[in-house]
């Protein structure tokens, strides 16, 4: 019996007769579809299936927020996104019911999107997946990205898998260029992550090589072809002490704020600008507010989607940060939560979350767990 007909069979007993005692009720069956999810955004989310002879859905649980979960399916897979993904999904599971599966699902799909009948797919939107054992990633959220490359988004494609199966996988890009390109996020350090992780702590401070120092924030496959630049604190002039050869660059650690950073080039203009404000003495409200000026009249360039990578040195900041940049962006439209995880993540067990919706400044925040520059 597949899963959804056993949903339905048990739905259906319960509504009938009562739940037969070996069997889950459908408060159960919801409340495992919720799994994947941050704890704020449970309470209000839909729960639903599809019956599988005619591919129509079947709501357990109306919700009342911007996200929408399915039960466990007949793989172990639990998943939860954006309700602007309904519609989709919908379409599929009726397509399925009439016997549609592979390239030919995948083709109708896109002919429905091409003829307007279901919208594109919500480039940043977030889907959240749960599985039960160690043999996979077992809490890993994932961010679609439509036709992106890693050039343009300044990410990693080497795969994080046996990383992720030890509990301290890094995020990394999936088939970029392709409508299916997406971010791989592991969730490491929680209740429902694949256990393990690293004991070791880096110390940085003790780094002698600036350059060395400069790329600690990149996964290992970024480090040799990053860029490395100082700026000169008396003067704010920029200093190449290595040029590379990708389009990601890294800073020196910053001895004022302990921050060292990494970021697609197209921000570099901005962190020129910001060092040469530094180097004059102006103070950080007024330093941003001349950054936003020279963006707005064009001076500077806009700040990319994109990743920044951030590695901080002492435990009373999240000391290992990611940092994915969704300009003008809202939470309600790509399913994500807004709700701070910063003590979590201090405490080493911070899931992402979503600050400054709606503004350019619009960005996903990934604490990265449970790794040698982790807390």
């Amino acid at each position: 019996m597949s899963r959804s007909i056993q949903i339905l069979a048990v739905v259906a007993a319960g509504c009938a007769f009562g739940a037969p005692a070996a069997a889950q009720s459908t408060a159960e069956i919801v409340a495992e579809a919720l799994l994947p999810l941050p704890v704020d955004l449970r309470d209000g989310a839909t729960v639903y299936t599809h019956d599988e002879a005619t591919g129509e859905r079947i709501v357990l649980r109306q919700g009342t927020n911007h996200v929408a979960c399915t039960p466990t399916d007949a793989d172990g897979f639990t998943r939860c996104e954006s309700v602007r993904m309904g519609p989709r999904r919908d379409l599929a599971a009726k397509l399925r019911a009439q016997g549609v599966e592979g390239d030919a699902l995948q083709a109708a799909l896109a002919d429905a999107e091409a003829n307007g009948e279901i919208e594109p797919v919500p480039f940043g939107s977030i889907l959240y997946r749960h599985f039960d054992t160690g043999d996979r990633i077992q809490r890993l959220w994932v961010v679609r990205l439509p036709n992106a490359t890693s050039d343009q988004l300044a990410m990693p494609t080497a795969s994080q898998r046996d990383n992720s199966l030890a509990g301290m996988g890094l995020p990394w890009m999936m088939r970029e260029g392709t409508p299916n390109a997406h971010l791989m996020i592991p969730i490491n350090g929680t209740e429902f992550s694949n256990p393990g992780g690293t004991t070791t702590r880096a110390n940085t401070k003790r780094l002698d090589d600036p350059i060395e120092q400069a790329v600690l924030p990149l996964p290992d496959s970024l480090k040799d072809a990053a860029t490395v630049v100082h700026y000169d604190p008396e003067t704010g002039e920029r200093n190449v002490l290595r040029k590379g050869t990708s389009v990601i660059e890294c800073q020196t650690r910053d001895p004022d704020t302990e921050f060292i950073r990494c970021y697609h080039e197209q921000r570099g203009p901005e962190y020129d600008l910001r060092a040469k404000l530094t180097a004059e003495g102006l103070p950080s409200d007024e330093i941003n507010a001349r950054v936003e000026a020279a963006r707005a009249a064009g001076t500077i360039p806009a700040r990319p989607f994109a990743l920044d990578y951030r590695v901080y040195e002492d435990d009373d900041r999240i000391k290992y940060l990611w940092i994915l940049r969704m300009p003008n962006t809202m939470s309600e439209d790509l399913g994500m939560s807004t709700a701070s995880q910063r003590d979590s993540s201090l405490a080493g067990r911070g899931l992402p979350w979503m600050m400054r919706e709606g503004t350019p400044n619009a960005h996903l925040m990934i604490p990265i767990n449970s790794t040698e520059l982790s807390n």
